[in-house]
């Protein structure tokens, strides 16, 4: 009977009533609808909220957590970074087997820009600033609002082999909805890498990953291509609420794509990309790092984007020389770093195979610092290369030699980030 009323009241409406009454009716219920989405979705963030809060936590930032720190120039983020791999044990990464493109083509740490400043060379239509960060060198581009950053001086195809490496770190007031988007897209004008740089299904050849740290308590990310679709992965203890900090690796070879956390690969997709797609934009996006306005954000570094693949084999076989940028060390110190292992174990592969073979190793340098402690910086960390092929993958050392050349031998400029990185490198020369 109820029901019957109420097709009466209704058609007396549809008859008696303007059309406009009868939009108004359904913009009412539809917002009714959205209103009470949007509170269950509030509910549940603030449950989720209540049970973080009755967590322990005993870190430095825990304290911040009261009163999220705003200075522009230092941001305290915990846990940053492995410490047993920053001491020099390459060991731990001995199943990373990354080895980073030939040839350098772009470096960003920001070393040229000013903290409290956004970066020169890069856009927004959002909000960001350099900082510092305690317990880490050198500074970081902070960003605690939604939006689009990237660098406008990369705007040439990409070959179909590259490697793109950044330091990624996220502090504990993350949003449990806080994710920071790498993308890898085509891209003709600066409007389609703001609508794009954000949407993780695309038509046109990209490539996509975002991270979660505080989506789980183990971690999540999401990654997605124009061949593959938008794919999740759980459990990713790399980079989560307790471990908010990992170097990131991508490595496309063609259709292939690899990407490492730290020394972990994490994806091995080898259908990602349509192998002659070309890519020419790299991209990052800030997705409500701040929900929760407690001072969540994403800080990003040290990006190295490097072209072509090392054909470490065929150079030094056939052309007597090979020459690496992959094999890195502390800041003015011949301490080798963890992530070397991949290049280091591709060299000493190519030495194990050719049994007879000797070569020298030359250190170089870039021109920061006097000629002589360049010299001798460069002559040590040859040594050291040395020593770690000797001790980790058993070459004998009589079959090495080593020298260093410091600043005396540059192949690019000095006057650019680019250029000195590309000075900064290991030269092997087959004796």
């Amino acid at each position: 009977m109820k029901n019957f009323l109420l097709v009466i009241i209704f058609s007396a409406i549809s008859i008696c009533c303007p059309a406009q009454l009868l939009d108004r009716i359904k913009n009412r219920v539809e917002q009714k609808v959205v209103d009470q989405v949007d509170r269950s979705i509030d509910k549940a963030l603030e449950k989720k909220e209540k049970e973080s809060a009755t967590k322990p936590d005993s870190s430095v930032e825990n304290r911040q957590n009261e009163e999220p720190a705003n200075n522009a120039e230092s941001d305290a983020v915990p846990n940053a970074g492995d410490k047993n791999a920053a001491a020099g044990d390459i060991t731990s990464y001995s199943r990373f087997d990354f080895i980073p493109g030939e040839k350098i083509i772009a470096h960003e740490d920001f070393s040229k820009d000013e903290v409290g400043d956004f970066p020169a060379n890069w856009n927004t239509r959002s909000g960001a600033e350099l900082v510092t960060v305690e317990g880490r060198a050198g500074k970081w581009l902070r960003m605690n609002q939604n939006g689009i950053f990237y660098p406008e001086n990369l705007t040439a195809d990409l070959p179909e082999n590259f490697t793109l490496q950044l330091d990624l770190l996220a502090n504990k007031q993350v949003s449990n909805i806080g994710e920071l988007m790498i993308s890898l897209m085509q891209t003709s004008n600066a409007d389609q890498v703001f609508e794009w740089g954000e949407s993780d299904r695309m038509q046109a050849p990209s490539f996509k990953i975002s991270f979660q740290p505080t989506g789980s308590d183990k971690g999540q990310l999401i990654y997605s291509s124009n061949l593959i679709g938008r794919q999740s992965k759980y459990g990713v203890p790399e980079f989560r609420t307790e471990k908010n900090s990992t170097r990131v690796s991508i490595w496309r070879q063609k259709q292939r794509v690899r990407v490492y956390l730290d020394s972990t690969k994490i994806l091995d997709l080898p259908r990602a990309l349509d192998g002659a797609a070309p890519l020419n934009t790299l991209a990052f996006a800030a997705i409500n790092p701040d929900f929760n306005q407690k001072g969540g954000a994403f800080f990003i570094s040290n990006i190295v984007l490097a072209v072509g693949a090392a054909d470490t084999r065929n150079k030094l076989v056939t052309e007597g020389r090979f020459t690496t940028h992959g094999i890195l060390f502390d800041v003015n110190s011949d301490k080798i770093l963890p992530q070397s292992y991949g290049t280091l174990k591709e060299i000493t592969r190519v030495l194990q195979e050719n049994a007879s073979m000797k070569v020298q190793i030359v250190g170089h340098t870039d021109a920061d610092g006097d000629d002589a402690s360049n010299i001798d910086l460069s002559k040590r960390r040859a040594a050291a290369v040395k020593e770690a092929m000797i001790i980790h993958f058993n070459i004998d050392g009589a079959r090495l030699e080593t020298d260093g050349k410091g600043e005396t031998q540059p192949v690019d400029t000095n006057e650019t980030q680019v250029g000195k990185a590309g000075n900064r490198r290991v030269e092997f020369i087959k004796m």
